[in-house]
């Protein structure tokens, strides 16, 4: 269960920044709720022991899926690394749904562009490509299992879940979603 925050807290702006065996060193935007959360959640998270494990979290900006075994540092900070809110402020302005998946033996992602989560209203399981994707990496404790997606070209991406560290999803893709429990 959450911290329940004070009011002073609600007001800070929080950012977690973490890194990974694999050398990647980010700063991501959160709530103050979700900050709480991930402080209750975190240390525990890192101190099972165990086989293949996923984790996810929301920034203000993405939804992060981490492997626990492939983190190695976070701390909370009421300050960004950065002169602005946004990860990777270095880079060029980039596609509001290019999903990034960061392997555990590389620091540089490889990018996909997808399309908006579409969920299939006939099929209850099926909440659109991404949403299921997330939701087969936190129920999957196989470490030789595929994890897959179809990109915005229709092409099929497949992934040895084992070799994930991270996934960066914008929130807008998997908006589609949240608004239909929203209405």
């Amino acid at each position: 269960m959450p911290k329940k925050t004070n009011q002073s807290e609600e007001f800070k702006k929080w950012f977690i920044k973490y890194r990974l065996q694999n050398g990647v060193e980010e700063c991501y935007p959160l709530s103050a709720l979700e900050k709480n959360d991930l402080s209750v959640r975190l240390p525990k998270i890192c101190e099972e022991k165990g086989g293949l494990d996923f984790f996810e979290f929301n920034t203000t900006t993405h939804r992060i899926l981490m492997q626990s075994a492939q983190l190695i540092f976070f701390q909370f900070l009421f300050e960004p690394q950065y002169n602005d809110d946004s990860p990777n402020t270095n880079e060029e302005e980039e596609d509001p749904y290019a999903v990034k998946i960061y392997f555990t033996n590389n620091p540089n992602p490889m990018i996909f562009n997808v399309e908006v989560d579409q969920p299939d209203l006939a099929d209850e399981g099926n909440k659109g490509e991404m949403n299921n994707f997330l939701f087969y990496a936190l129920n999957t404790y196989e470490e030789e299992q595929l994890l897959h997606f179809t990109d915005e070209d229709g092409e099929t991406a497949f992934f040895k879940a084992s070799r994930i560290a991270l996934v960066e999803i914008p929130l807008e893709v998997l908006q589609a979603e949240e608004l239909l429990y929203d209405s």
